[in-house]
């Protein structure tokens, strides 16, 4: 069988790897005081540097940044959509495991204002890491529109939407926005992680994530509609890819 020249590969690295020790005691100096924003940063750009390294010499013909400027892989990107804000209150998911569960929390969001795109969300990121890369093809991770939507439909959003149809269309709208951008950076393969594809098989997930007032029995039809909405003005020429797992947490 042939080896495959261009995007999905045979052999992929779906996006994140262990922040370093040097990453994890610079994230502890920047919260204690010690560091900058700007030191902090300078650490990320060499763990990334030596991650994209480590990939080309593995062979592979693409390479993240390994998510290491990320604290989690999808609240950086939601938290950054224009109109919408954190909360105080915080939201408990439990992973479960052979020990028992392991509870992990998150702030929730408000919608605060019309939901649009203000800037290239991971704009500066992939140009850092598009200068990184030597013979691999860089690859950008972003989170798909269905984990944004479900943060959305746990929110209030009355105060700024009166339909639902409205918000979706806003949020579908900033991440076709979203991909456009890194298209005119270069980017030309994009990954789409959706760990909602893989639970909504489960009919007491479906109704979990079923937004108030719709059918759970078409969770999964909607998920799979709102998806191909975002990226269906992809730039000609950017492949995109979907991830989807079960989950994982404490990896690093």
């Amino acid at each position: 069988m042939s080896e495959r020249s261009t995007p999905p590969f045979r052999a992929e690295h779906t996006g994140s790897l262990l922040r370093p020790p040097e990453v994890k005691k610079a994230r502890a100096d920047l919260q204690a005081g010690r560091i900058t924003a700007a030191q902090l940063r300078s650490v990320e750009d060499e763990a990334i540097r030596q991650a994209v390294k480590m990939q080309e010499n593995l062979g592979l013909h693409l390479a993240t940044d390994g998510e290491i400027r990320r604290n989690h892989w999808h609240s950086d990107f939601i938290y950054q959509i224009g109109g919408i804000r954190k909360r105080q209150d915080r939201r408990e998911v439990a992973f479960h495991t052979g020990t028992g569960d392991v509870v992990f929390s998150q702030e929730e969001i408000d919608v605060a204002g019309k939901i649009g795109l203000e800037k290239t969300i991971f704009g500066e990121d992939f140009r850092f890491l598009k200068s990184a890369v030597k013979t691999a093809l860089p690859k950008i991770t972003i989170p798909s529109i269905n984990m944004a939507m479900m943060a959305v439909n746990r929110s209030d959003f009355s105060r700024v939407y009166t339909r639902r149809e409205d918000v979706v269309a806003d949020l579908a709208r900033a991440y076709a926005d979203e991909i456009s951008g890194l298209g005119a950076l270069g980017c030309t393969y994009l990954q789409v992680d959706d760990v909602l594809f893989s639970l909504l098989c489960n009919e007491r997930m479906r109704k979990a994530f079923a937004p108030a007032g719709t059918d759970p029995s078409r969770t999964h039809i909607d998920n799979i509609k709102l998806f191909n909405e975002s990226v269906r003005k992809r730039p000609p020429g950017m492949t995109i890819c979907t991830h989807t797992c079960r989950g994982n947490f404490r990896s690093g």
